[in-house]
């Protein structure tokens, strides 16, 4: 995803990890993170995911995530964008709840985590 935001600033580690706060878990220190940026970065990946998918709504997005106690995997390329790095992917790890059908009329709900 093309952006004027220098990603490699907001995010330092090749792969950075997460929380439901927008608040990655390798921060370096005296380093706070730009939560608006976060956000809007994770948005944009969450509508080109959507739009890959053909899929007519984002499934992922910033607020969704601080909903949630999720945590998300953010792949970034650093050498793209002229050199400000590329958010290139992402996974959403956490527990969903899921309904499995045990019998052909019994359900049971559990609490997996999920990729």
């Amino acid at each position: 995803m093309e952006t004027t935001v220098d990603v490699n600033h907001i995010f330092p580690e090749r792969i950075t990890v997460l929380d439901q706060n927008l608040i990655s878990f390798t921060k370096s220190l005296g380093r706070s993170d730009p939560q608006s940026l976060i956000a809007a970065v994770i948005d944009e990946l969450g509508r080109a995911s959507a739009k890959a998918q053909y899929l007519t709504a984002p499934i992922t997005s910033a607020s969704k995530l601080q909903t949630n106690k999720h945590h998300l995997y953010l792949l970034k390329d650093r050498e793209s964008n002229g050199g400000r790095g590329l958010a290139v992917g992402f996974l959403k790890v956490g527990c969903k709840k899921l309904f499995l059908l045990v019998s052909p009329t019994f359900f049971t709900c559990v609490f997996p985590q999920c990729i």
